[in-house]
């Protein structure tokens, strides 16, 4: 995802699609929709804030769309829930996540984080 951030050709598509030697019916579907069309990639970030409850606990899984493309989001944290209540280790249930991703056909690059946080006192 990264080596995308620095390559012009995926910030805007207009130009990329006029670069390229496309056929002249590609070539007037991306001339009719250029208006519409907006960055591929972006590289200001998101970001939100939460605050967290002391008496709870907190699961944050992030994944590449080489898991998520493949998994459910609820039964991906049902899972990773499961594991845990298990006692496994987060880093261990973000390896079991990727392998099991990766061993599936038509797998893609797979890259999971697993955080399990507590809620703090103020």
């Amino acid at each position: 995802m990264s080596r995308a951030l620095g390559d012009l050709q995926y910030k805007n598509p207009v130009n990329a699609v006029e670069d390229q030697n496309l056929t002249t019916r590609a070539r007037r579907a991306s001339s009719s929709s250029a208006s519409v069309c907006g960055n591929f990639l972006s590289n200001d970030p998101f970001t939100s804030r939460r605050i967290l409850q002391s008496n709870r606990r907190y699961l944050l899984v992030i994944v590449s769309d080489g898991v998520s493309d493949l998994t459910d989001d609820t039964a991906l944290i049902q899972h990773v829930m499961k594991l845990s209540m298990r006692g496994m280790r987060a880093n261990d249930i973000a390896q079991e996540v990727v392998s099991s991703t990766a061993s599936r056909p038509k797998s893609d690059n797979a890259t999971c984080v697993v955080a399990m946080l507590d809620g703090q006192y103020s």
